[in-house]
């Protein structure tokens, strides 16, 4: 009796661990989800809001504005003052920023082969082999 009694309790705490592990991951990649939708949200919002300035500060230089006028136009974006031009400007820098990170980052699709492996080796080889022979020249008395 204790031994069937044991099984099951050993049945049911394997099976609500497992039940229990499914359902966190679960939730966590609904979470991961939720951010990523959120962060794309805000760059749309963030790159429509840029546009339309462009849009302002193109229409004020149609218009007749002087360049003095046009960097002292200002918008009131969730309750802040925001300067237009000076917005623009460091959004062009943070646009710039960014393709140079991207440049930087981009992975190469190439594979290490038992050739390149032999290659460096053999690269390490002859410049230890170039170190001991600068070290063991002797020039006239003297050892260089």
């Amino acid at each position: 009796m204790q031994r069937i009694l044991f099984l099951f309790l050993f049945t049911a705490v394997i099976l609500f661990w497992e039940v229990t592990d499914f359902s966190v991951q679960q939730v966590q990649a609904q979470n991961y989800e939720k951010e990523d939708e959120k962060a794309l949200i805000a760059e749309k919002e963030l790159q429509k809001f840029i546009t339309e300035m462009q849009t302002l500060l193109d229409a004020a230089s149609k218009s007749g504005f002087s360049e003095k006028e046009i960097r002292e136009i200002t918008v009131t974006r969730k309750g802040k003052v925001v300067h237009v031009w000076d917005f623009l400007e460091q959004a062009k820098l943070q646009q710039k920023k960014d393709s140079l990170a991207k440049k930087r980052l981009k992975p190469l699709e190439r594979y290490l082969t038992v050739m390149d492996i032999a290659e460096e080796m053999q690269s390490a080889e002859t410049k230890d082999l170039d170190v001991l022979k600068d070290k063991s020249t002797f020039v006239g008395a003297e050892e260089k």
